[in-house]
C-alpha cells in the first residue's frame, strides 16, 4: 500500500471510531438535549486535533516525517494520536458517567421522607 492510501485509511478509522461513540451517545436518552453537547465534543475533538496537527506540519513548527521529529516532537505527535481515539471514547466515558448521575440523582429525590 502507498503512503496516501495509509493516510486515508487512518482518516477512515478515526471518522469510524468517532461515528460509533456517536451512537452509542445517541442511545443515552436519560441525558436529554445534553446528549448533543457529548455528541459534539465525540466529533469535535478528531477533526480539531487533525487540522492542528495539519497545521503545525504546514507552518514547519513539527517536522512530517517521524523520523526526523526531535524527542519533543515525536511526543506531541504521539499524544495527538492518542488522543485521535481516545477522545471520543473519553466523551462517551463522560456521557455514561453524566446519565448515571442523573439517573442517581433522580432516583434519590423520589424516595425522600
Amino acid at each position: 500500500m502507498s503512503t496516501e492510501s495509509n493516510h486515508i485509511l487512518i482518516y477512515l478509522i478515526v471518522l469510524l471510531n468517532a461515528f460509533s461513540q456517536i451512537m452509542l451517545i445517541w442511545r443515552l436518552k436519560s441525558l436529554g438535549t445534553a446528549r448533543f453537547a457529548f455528541m459534539g465534543v465525540a466529533a469535535a475533538l478528531p477533526l480539531s486535533l487533525t487540522a492542528m496537527m495539519r497545521i503545525l506540519v504546514a507552518l514547519g513548527v513539527i517536522n512530517g516525517r517521524i523520523a526526523d521529529q526531535s524527542h519533543l516532537e515525536h511526543f506531541l505527535t504521539q499524544t495527538m494520536s492518542i488522543l485521535l481515539i481516545a477522545g471520543p471514547w473519553l466523551a462517551t466515558a463522560a456521557a455514561v458517567m453524566s446519565s448515571r448521575g442523573r439517573k442517581i440523582a433522580t432516583a434519590s429525590s423520589g424516595t425522600c421522607c
